[in-house]
C-alpha cells in the first residue's frame, strides 16, 4: 500500500509545481510586447492593373562623328568592347594637319619679328622725331632754322609732319600685333583639329554599333560609331494617356526583365511632356538599379495600377503572413479586447516586391501584427 501512494503523491506535487499554459503565454506576451509592429490593412485597386511592354535603353547614347577628313588609321575596338572616359577609340590620319601646324608656328615667328620691328620704329618716332627729316636725318640746331623758314614759306608744318609720322609708325605696330594674334588663333584651330583626329570616349561605356573600318576615308560629320553607357540603364515604355495621371515621379514601379527573368523595382525618372498623336501614348523612362544583369534592347514589362479605378482589395506585407496547418493566416488585433486572433486568409496575387493581396478573410482598416513570431498565439494582449 505504501508503494502505490508514493507515485500518486509525487504526481500531485508535480502538477502543482509546474506553471500553467496560460502563465507561459502571459510571460511570452509580456516579454515580446514591445517588439510587435502593428499595421492597418490598406487597400489597392487591382482590377485595373496594366502590364505594359517596353525596352531597356541606355541612359546616355551618342553618335561619335568625324570632325576632320582623312584616312582611318586605327579602330581600337569592336561592338561590345568597353572603354573608360577619355580613352582613344578611333585614330584618323594627322600628317596633313601636322604640316599645317608647322606652317602656323612659322607664321607666328614671322609675326613676332614684324611686331618687334614695328615697335622699334614707333619708339624711334617718339624718342627721335627729327631722325627722318632734312640733312640725312641729322637732328640738331639746323631744325631751329629750317622749321621756321618752312612755316614762313608755307611749304609745310614740321610739327604736324612729326605727328603724322608717329601715327603711321603706331598704326604699323598695331597691324603687326593683330597679325600675331591672328597667327596664334590659327594655331589654336589647327591644334583643335589635330585633337579631333583622335576620337575619344565621352564617358564610360561600350561600342553599340561601328560604321567604319581601318583604311576607310571619312569626311567631317560622318558617323563613325554609336557609343552607349551600359552602367546606368533605363526602361523606356509608352504609357496610355489615361494612365499618365496615375504615375508619380521618383516612385518605384515593378519591372520584369525578360532576358534575366527577374523582377526589380525601377524608379520613374522622366515623363515626356507631349503625347504621341498616332498612338495616343506618353513615353516615360524608369531608372533600373545598378548592376542588373541586363543589356540595352532587352524586353521589359512594367506594372502600373490606375488610381481610384475600382473596388479596393486588402493588401498586407508578406512578412505578416504565417503558415500554420499548411494554410496562410495572419494575427488580427481585436479592437474590443486588444488581443490577438489567428485568422486564416485566402491569398491573391503578388503586389509589388513584398506584398500580397487578400481575397478573403481580412478587411481594409483592420489592424494586424506585421512581424509575428513562432511563439505568438491567439489571446495575447498587445
Amino acid at each position: 500500500m505504501r508503494f502505490t501512494i508514493t507515485p500518486l503523491v509525487t504526481s500531485v506535487l508535480l502538477i502543482f509545481s509546474l506553471p500553467s499554459h496560460a502563465q507561459i503565454i502571459n510571460q511570452n506576451a509580456s516579454s515580446f510586447d514591445s517588439v510587435y509592429n502593428i499595421q492597418t490593412v490598406s487597400g489597392m485597386s487591382l482590377d485595373k492593373r496594366a502590364l505594359l511592354g517596353g525596352a531597356v535603353v541606355s541612359s546616355s547614347q551618342v553618335n561619335l562623328s568625324a570632325q576632320v577628313s582623312g584616312d582611318v588609321l586605327n579602330v581600337n575596338g569592336r561592338e561590345g568592347d568597353m572603354f573608360t572616359k577619355g580613352s582613344t577609340i578611333v585614330i584618323l590620319e594627322q600628317e596633313s594637319i601636322q604640316a599645317q601646324r608647322d606652317s602656323a608656328y612659322a607664321e607666328i615667328a614671322s609675326a613676332n619679328e614684324a611686331l618687334r620691328n614695328a615697335g622699334v620704329q614707333y619708339s624711334q618716332s617718339i624718342v627721335s622725331p627729327n631722325s627722318g627729316g632734312m640733312l640725312g636725318g641729322v637732328p640738331g640746331m639746323f631744325s631751329m632754322f629750317t622749321d621756321p623758314m618752312l612755316k614762313m614759306s608755307g611749304q609745310g608744318n614740321p610739327e604736324f609732319d612729326k605727328f603724322a609720322n608717329r601715327t603711321s609708325r603706331y598704326t604699323t605696330y598695331q597691324q603687326a600685333k593683330n597679325k600675331l594674334t591672328q597667327a596664334e588663333n590659327n594655331l589654336k584651330q589647327i591644334e583643335s583639329r589635330l585633337k579631333d583626329a583622335n576620337v575619344s570616349a565621352p564617358f564610360d561605356g561600350v561600342i553599340v554599333a561601328k560604321s567604319i573600318n581601318e583604311g576607310d576615308v571619312v569626311q567631317p560629320g560622318q558617323t563613325l560609331l554609336k557609343f552607349a553607357n551600359i552602367k546606368e540603364l533605363q526602361v523606356e515604355v509608352n504609357i496610355p494617356s489615361r494612365l499618365v495621371r496615375s504615375l508619380k515621379l521618383n516612385k518605384n514601379y515593378r519591372v520584369k526583365l525578360d532576358i534575366a527573368n527577374i523582377v526589380v523595382d525601377a524608379k520613374l525618372a522622366q515623363i515626356y511632356p507631349i503625347a504621341d498623336n498616332a498612338k495616343h501614348s506618353v513615353k516615360v523612362k524608369l531608372d533600373l538599379p545598378a548592376n542588373v544583369p541586363v543589356l540595352p534592347g532587352a524586353y521589359a514589362e512594367v506594372e502600373i495600377f490606375e488610381t481610384d479605378s475600382g473596388v479596393l482589395t486588402p493588401v498586407v506585407p508578406e512578412v505578416a503572413i504565417m503558415w500554420r496547418s499548411s494554410l496562410p493566416s495572419v494575427f488580427v488585433i481585436n479592437p474590443l479586447t486588444n488581443k490577438t486572433e489567428l485568422r486564416f486568409i485566402r491569398l491573391g496575387e503578388q503586389v509589388g516586391k513584398d506584398k500580397k493581396s487578400i481575397l478573403s478573410g481580412l478587411k481594409i482598416g483592420e489592424k494586424i501584427v506585421a512581424n509575428p513570431n513562432i511563439l505568438m498565439v491567439s489571446g495575447m494582449s498587445i
